[in-house]
């Protein structure tokens, strides 16, 4: 199975922020340390411009590599019946 582009970054967003917003999860990080806050804030600006370069091929492989380091994980998401992935990750790279 593989994604649309848009799904894909669906899927890595709430993998990599659950169920907030990464300006929220930026917000709830810089509430515990503006240091750590700056981190996060850059970190969520980084995978974002990143996702807007990658192809759809490229996301593809992204959720199915992490779909199968973290299987567990990814059970507890909200999102998690979305994560049906049955393409090699070593397949789908550009």
């Amino acid at each position: 199975m593989t994604f649309s582009s848009k799904t894909a970054k669906k899927l890595i967003y709430d993998f990599m922020f659950e169920s907030e917003s990464a300006k929220e999860w930026v917000e709830d990080v810089w509430g515990l340390s503006p240091f750590l806050g700056q981190s996060a804030a850059n970190a969520a600006e980084v995978l974002g411009a990143l996702l807007e370069t990658c192809s759809e091929s490229q996301l593809n492989a992204v959720v199915a590599s992490l779909y199968s380091a973290h299987k567990e994980t990814i059970g507890e998401l909200s999102s998690a019946s979305e994560w049906r992935v049955s393409i090699d990750p070593k397949e789908a790279v550009d």
